[in-house]
């Protein structure tokens, strides 16, 4: 089926949709429609546009892999946090090492590697700090999944018009409309309690707000931990997951301009005993504050032309406190802050007929990329444990980027699209770097879509990889490269009733990877070469069921072979249903084949994971109550970590938690 030749239904859905994006304070009410498990074939289409600044509008005709996950999908299956979500994608890995949870994507997800090597973006709004340069996906997200409309996650190579840091991909969480108020409790397993209450709505004039405070508290669970009994100590952990926060979320939003703040606290108990800590100590605290504003205006140049423009300022800080009992009990402090600003311009024309041509700038300034370890009282300990004065590290840096980049998606007759792009950026450390993308989409009758993708991609090392070297910990290297990456993919989708199926290869090589050593200082390592296939099918039948399934083949290879924690094969499967009476459930099954680690030296044994999510809403009712249990079959499992000292001796590997409960209550008023 060609883009021109859709039915004339579809054309008016298609453009109602595209309306709502246009006028912002719609896309909640539209998106509303677009909700239900019986949506036809042409509202799946509409619900395929994206709002990804600078991609394709449509996710069928973007060269790139897409995946789109809406609101109702997030309540169906009682997704917590961003984690949840992408474990339930193919090609995404998620690892746990209570303290954070860690996003790889196609077999690159070294245990403990802070960068996800993808952009996370709220409404086109990067969260990606600047010290480490990760975003988190797990509780420390600073924004509540009940607040998103859609989470649009692209494949492949985005430096083309991202930068850095999008060397597999994009994933950008669209926030909702709300008009009238709502608030929501939860409960659930280790005394977790949270709540939420909401506002928004659209004045007189017609600017749209909106306003959402909430918080969390968990005392934490207790989990054995076999390394350290095998050591002769007390092995289980408790107050595991025990965490306090909040998060903030502001928006005001015209038809030609929004402003929009973020802001985000965590502090999470570690009782795991890392880095050679005290085991089972609460004292073992890390904490990760967000805060991220952006104004951005879309002016209508003329009737082909748009100008985009936006200004956006962010801040981060971690704190952690690290116990150790020799040479007497004391804390070691990590603290890093990191500030930077930016501008970005872009404009975005069709003047030209058959064409869609995008050229923009940014300049980013990190102003600040600030790390400090030091014993209590601004001393240190070093490796011989006598007591020096002063910090162990103390390491002010900065640096800035600019960039210019251009896109043009031409229509090469009738069921053809090209796209090409080119971005260059020139950094204040690591020089000038060209980032080319070049993507063919063909759509025929009856075969489907074909998609052809290559690109290039590179990763700038992180303030921490550069400069975190201490008398205990030799870490950093100011010497390290950029990672570059070429890439070459192949996709296919095709409708087949009211679903779809779809096919995507790849192809990649990593230069100068950036890892730690035998000795554990960061250095570029010879390439890696990737080699998979993603497949998915989705079905939505007899107006009730709902069905998405997949299978991965991740093929990474390197110089000492296969690396650490990158499973062969993944297999994913969620079913929704509505159960009649206002009950919905959602199942959802992952099973992940066993990983390496601890250098390809040990393994991690294969495990399925079952979660059931179940939501009663009566019809006409204002309230709902869900009710997710998560790992339904209490699977014993483990995930692989950074290689690690113990006070029991080396780990690579952590158990998971098993079953745990949320139960959670929500009110529109």
């Amino acid at each position: 089926m060609s883009r021109q030749s859709r039915s004339v239904p579809a054309r008016r859905l298609l453009a109602t949709v595209l309306a709502g994006v246009t006028l912002g304070p719609s896309v909640g009410q539209a998106a509303a429609r677009l909700d239900a498990l019986s949506m036809s074939l042409e509202e799946l289409t509409a619900v395929r546009i994206l709002a990804t600044p600078k991609f394709a509008e449509d996710a069928e005709h973007s060269p790139s892999s897409v995946s789109i996950l809406t609101a109702a999908e997030i309540r169906s299956f009682g997704w917590r946090t961003l984690a949840d979500v992408l474990r339930s994608l193919q090609g995404f890995n998620v690892t746990e090492d209570h303290t954070y949870a860690y996003g790889g994507v196609r077999g690159v997800s070294a245990p403990g590697d802070y960068r996800q090597r993808f952009q996370v973006l709220i409404d086109g709004m990067s969260v990606n700090e600047n010290v480490y340069a990760s975003a988190p996906v797990d509780s420390a997200f600073p924004l509540d999944l009940e607040l998103v409309e859609r989470i649009e996650v692209i494949r492949g190579p985005s430096a083309s018009v991202y930068g850095g840091d999008s060397m597999f991909g994009v994933v950008n969480v669209v926030t909702r409309s709300l008009q009238g108020g709502e608030a929501s409790l939860a409960a659930g397993s280790g005394r977790h309690l949270e709540g939420r209450v909401a506002g928004g709505g659209q004045t007189g004039t017609g600017l749209a707000y909106l306003l959402s405070a909430s918080g969390f508290r968990a005392h934490g669970r207790s989990l054995a931990f076999p390394d350290i009994a095998a050591g002769g100590y007390d092995g289980t952990a408790r107050e595991l997951r025990g965490e306090t926060g909040g998060r903030l979320f502001a928006r005001l939003r015209s038809s030609d301009w929004r402003a929009t703040l973020v802001h985000s606290e965590r502090d999470r108990i570690v009782p795991t005993g890392s880095y050679e800590t005290e085991f089972n100590d609460p004292a073992h605290r890390e904490r990760d504050d967000y805060t991220l504003a952006e104004f951005a205006a879309d002016q209508a140049a003329d009737a082909h032309t748009t100008l985009h423009q936006r200004v956006y300022v962010g801040s981060y800080r971690y704190r952690g406190n690290f116990p150790y009992a020799a040479p007497s009990y004391h804390l070691n402090r990590d603290d890093a802050e990191g500030r930077w600003w930016g501008v970005e311009g872009r404009v975005v024309s069709r003047a030209l007929a058959g064409q869609r041509w995008t050229l923009g700038f940014e300049y980013r300034d990190n102003q600040r990329q600030y790390q400090k370890n030091a014993d209590l009282g601004n001393r240190c300990y070093d490796a011989s444990l006598a007591l020096q004065p002063g910090a162990c590290l103390d390491s002010g840096a900065s640096s800035r980027i600019a960039s210019l980049y251009a896109q043009d998606e031409i229509s090469l007759g009738r069921q053809t699209l090209l796209t090409a792009g080119l971005r260059f950026d020139h950094r204040s450390r690591g020089g000038g770097q060209l980032s080319p993308r070049l993507g063919l989409v063909h759509e025929t009758e009856r075969a489907g879509i074909f998609k052809l993708l290559y690109a290039t991609a590179f990763r700038d090392p992180s303030a921490y990889e550069r400069f975190y070297t201490g008398p205990t910990l030799a870490y950093g290297n100011p010497a390290v490269r950029a990672e570059r990456m070429r890439s070459l993919e192949a996709a296919w989708e095709r409708r087949i009733g009211n679903g779809r199926l779809s096919a995507s290869a790849y192809l990649f090589r990593l230069y100068d990877m950036i890892a730690p050593d035998a000795g554990g200082v960061v250095h570029n390592t010879r390439p890696l070469t990737g080699r998979g296939l993603e497949l998915e099918f989705e079905q939505r039948w007899a107006e009730r069921f709902s069905l998405r399934g997949g299978y991965t083949l991740q093929l990474p290879s390197g110089e000492a072979g296969r690396p650490d924690n990158a499973p062969r094969q993944m297999f994913k499967a969620n079913l929704a249903a509505e159960l009649g009476a206002g009950l919905q459930g959602g199942l959802e099954a992952q099973h992940i084949t066993r990983r390496l680690a601890a250098s390809g030296t040990q393994a991690v044994g294969a495990y399925t994971l079952v979660n059931l999510n179940l939501r009663y809403q009566p019809p006409g009712r204002r309230w709902a109550l869900s009710l997710g249990l998560y790992n339904l079959l209490d699977r014993r499992f483990s995930d692989p970590v950074a290689e690690d000292s113990t006070i029991a001796g080396p780990r690579w590997s952590v158990p998971q938690l098993g079953r745990t409960a949320l139960l959670r209550g929500s009110l529109r008023f």
